[in-house]
């Protein structure tokens, strides 16, 4: 049985989307849970393979990327306490478009296939927490892909610095300009750019 303490922020996302679980149903979804503490550099989905489980963030940083011809492209950077991988994915069995790796030390609550499937059956509810769950990463998606052809790189990275501060302090250049879609170089000129206009 997981500790409590380690629901907050889950059971706060829960309640933003109007879902409130009975202290039955917590019991059971306590019962069906797993905490990880995962170690930088892990891969916990990966590209071209059956997704095995679903994860939500309760602290670090991690990366959804994809390798297509040899080269690594950042699709996203998540910081926020959210699910990091879809139900969508580990119940339809087919194969990961993309790979999702921790960048720092990341704290996780988890559910295996099993796991997850029979907490659909036993509660309800969980039908309405999945298309939450569908809906933001919907909205995250469109979000994406309207900032990346109105925005320049340097209003993203801008955006980046004020919504994820800590993605800035704590992760390598090489992602942050990948996920901008330009050099590490221009991400430098952009930085110094950014400074001078604070100064």
């Amino acid at each position: 049985m997981i500790a409590h303490n380690h629901f907050g922020k889950l059971c706060h996302i829960a309640h933003q989307c109007g879902i409130v679980f009975t202290p039955e149903e917590f019991k059971l979804i306590s019962a069906q849970t797993r905490h990880r503490i995962i170690p930088p550099h892990s891969v916990l989905m990966e590209q071209g393979k059956r997704v095995d489980a679903l994860y939500f963030l309760n602290r670090g940083i991690a990366r959804l990327f994809r390798i297509e011809n040899d080269v690594d492209y950042t699709l996203g950077i998540i910081s926020t306490n959210h699910f990091l991988s879809t139900p969508l994915y580990l119940q339809n069995g087919k194969d990961s478009s993309c790979s999702l790796e921790a960048l720092t030390e990341i704290d996780v609550l988890m559910w295996d296939k099993p796991a997850a499937l029979s907490l659909k059956q036993l509660i309800p509810r969980m039908y309405k927490m999945e298309l939450a769950i569908m809906d933001r990463l919907l909205n995250w998606l469109q979000d994406n892909q309207i900032d990346a052809i109105c925005m320049t790189a340097e209003e993203r990275y801008a955006k980046m610095m004020s919504s994820q501060p800590e993605v800035i302090r704590q992760i390598p250049l090489k992602y942050i300009a990948s996920l901008l879609g330009i050099h590490q170089d221009s991400l430098s000129r952009i930085r110094k750019i950014l400074v001078q206009k604070e100064h």
